[in-house]
């Protein structure tokens, strides 16, 4: 009996230890998982700070990142729970994924629509520039008619230029930032012919006339172009949805014999190949069809 209560007694700590153990190694995956959570949440939120900062100032937006993070969060904490209970928590997640990296994304493509209309507003922008110098207007006098008669965004971004240089900024950094706001080489151009002549004199007017005509020629021909590879584009749209189309229809036709691509190792190679092989075809076909001019 004696060395039975024993073994009772010390079944009883066991499960104690157990329980205790347990107990110990729960609230150590708490904190682990709640530091890695923190430092992950502090890092997104420096980095969507950055970028969205960013996308704001190259959309000329006067909000704060700070709002738009708030906004976002809040919207992900209503959305999330919602989507959940409507379908299931893989979708849910999904969503909230995609609305904590959307911000950035959506003032990528305001800024890309924002510069296209720029640059097709530039050529009308200097030839008014050049006729208000043959005029006897001065530079700064000139980019002041564009921000008074030219549509948004132009005006927009040259009076931004015209505020800067009247807190004393350089005009030269000036232009520069606005290249760096557009991104694309038709401003680059425009700066270094204004450079060019404020540094070793010249006509700009003349200059500005010049390269006005210059960029509508340009312009002309990136048109031309974009026709002339539209179908090849399409051919690159359809290699990526073509086998997708095709799996779709194959799978309702014959349910039982497609299952075995998702339920077998073979299955799952042949899709990372068909795959592979498809972004490669579509990759390459961009990379033909696409003309820098």
């Amino acid at each position: 009996m004696g060395i039975e209560s024993v073994a009772a007694v010390l079944h009883e700590y066991a499960e104690i230890l157990i329980f205790v153990l347990t107990i110990v190694f729960c609230v150590c995956v708490f904190f682990l998982v709640n530091s890695i959570g923190r430092d992950i949440f502090t890092l997104y939120r420096k980095r969507f700070y950055l970028k969205v900062d960013k996308g704001l100032r190259d959309v000329v937006v006067l909000v704060e990142p700070s709002q738009v993070f708030t906004m976002t969060m809040v919207f992900a904490v209503f959305v999330g729970p919602l989507i959940f209970i409507v379908t299931n928590l893989v979708i849910a997640l999904s969503v909230v994924g995609v609305v904590l990296f959307a911000p950035p994304i959506i003032l990528s493509i305001m800024k890309s629509k924002r510069s296209e209309k720029f640059i097709k507003q530039l050529p009308d922008a200097l030839a008014a520039m050049s006729s208000s110098m043959s005029s006897g207007l001065n530079l700064i006098k000139a980019m002041q008619q564009v921000v008074k008669n030219q549509p948004e965004p132009i005006a927009q971004e040259f009076a931004q230029v015209m505020v800067e240089n009247r807190v004393g900024h350089d005009l030269n950094d000036s232009l520069d930032d606005l290249a760096e706001r557009i991104g694309k080489q038709d401003v680059v151009l425009m700066n270094s012919a204004i450079k060019i002549s404020r540094a070793v004199g010249g006509n700009l007017g003349e200059t500005l006339e010049i390269l006005s005509h210059t960029l509508r020629e340009k312009a002309k021909v990136e048109g031309k172009v974009r026709a002339l590879t539209s179908m090849g584009k399409a051919q690159g749209n359809l290699a990526m949805g073509f086998p997708v189309f095709m799996g779709y229809v194959f799978f309702k036709l014959e349910p039982e014999a497609m299952n075995l691509l998702f339920t077998s190792q073979l299955g799952w190679i042949w899709l990372g190949i068909m795959g592979a092989m498809a972004v490669m075809g579509a990759v390459l076909i961009k990379k033909v069809v696409t003309i820098d001019i």
